[in-house]
């Protein structure tokens, strides 16, 4: 049988992350999830699906103990500490087929009122650790650029990595400057990787998501403006947002997509 392909996902504990790993998993996907929160991370494993599990195949999903130093949350820099954390079972784990970035968090503030270490939060979890990391498993090269088949019976795949950024990112709002800004961010970077490492056979992309159902806009959900003013009239789900993810990876001409799922909202 081939070799599973492998997903890292940051962010993979909760919400948009955890649906993607849950989708990617039911698809037969190893998985390396990245979080902050020990407990959240064991809860999310505990909701993947076993049908692929057997004595033979004992590691085909991997949870890494919750990153909460310096090393990857803030902008102090990734070294190669960051990989021994990883406890891989062995070299083949160590090749990253798509590797997406979704950790984040959210904001409520007037940008005067939002204190200056709260935007620097706020740019190093949702932008800069997701470049730092990419960097860092873009050197040590595990995520190669290629285009091969891992069995015979396999169509050519090339390893992709997705960006998760967020239609505030693109269309602004109130209260969330700070966050507006780093997802903006987000788009430039899948923008300038893509072409910069786009001829290695590595694709780059990213999934702008409007208002999405989880634990960070359940105070937003409960505006009846705010859900009149999206042209579908609902927020997303997060396993719509999944389903985008999972075409990202098998579609192979799909680099620097700038992928929307707002339910409408960017045409208003």
């Amino acid at each position: 049988m081939p070799t599973p392909r492998h997903a890292l996902i940051t962010g993979g504990s909760r919400g948009i992350g955890l649906a993607i790993a849950q989708l990617f998993a039911s698809q037969g996907y190893r998985l390396t999830l990245l979080a902050r929160n020990n407990r959240n991370l064991e809860d999310a494993l505990s909701t993947l699906p076993t049908s692929h599990l057997s004595s033979s195949s004992p590691h085909r999903y991997i949870a890494t103990h919750a990153i909460t130093n310096d090393k990857f949350w803030t902008t102090s820099g990734l070294d190669d500490t960051f990989g021994a954390q990883y406890e891989f079972e062995d070299a083949k784990e160590k090749n990253i087929d798509v590797l997406v970035n979704c950790a984040g968090i959210s904001q409520s503030s007037s940008f005067v009122r939002t204190k200056g270490e709260d935007i620097k939060e706020i740019v190093d979890i949702n932008l800069t650790a997701a470049m730092l990391a990419t960097r860092f498993l873009l050197s040590k090269r595990y995520i190669k650029g290629r285009s091969f088949k891992a069995a015979e019976t396999e169509e050519p795949f090339s390893p992709t990595i997705i960006n998760v950024a967020s239609l505030l990112g693109m269309k602004g709002g109130v209260g969330a400057v700070a966050y507006a800004a780093s997802k903006a961010g987000m788009i430039g970077f899948t923008r300038a990787l893509a072409a910069e490492i786009g001829r290695s056979g590595i694709r780059v992309n990213t999934i702008v998501p409007g208002y999405v159902s989880t634990d960070m806009t359940t105070d937003l959900e409960r505006s009846s403006d705010l859900r009149s003013s999206i042209p579908m009239g609902r927020f997303g789900k997060p396993e719509e947002i999944a389903d985008a993810a999972l075409f990202l990876a098998r579609n192979q001409y799909a680099h620097n997509c700038i992928l929307n799922l707002d339910g409408g909202l960017s045409a208003t």
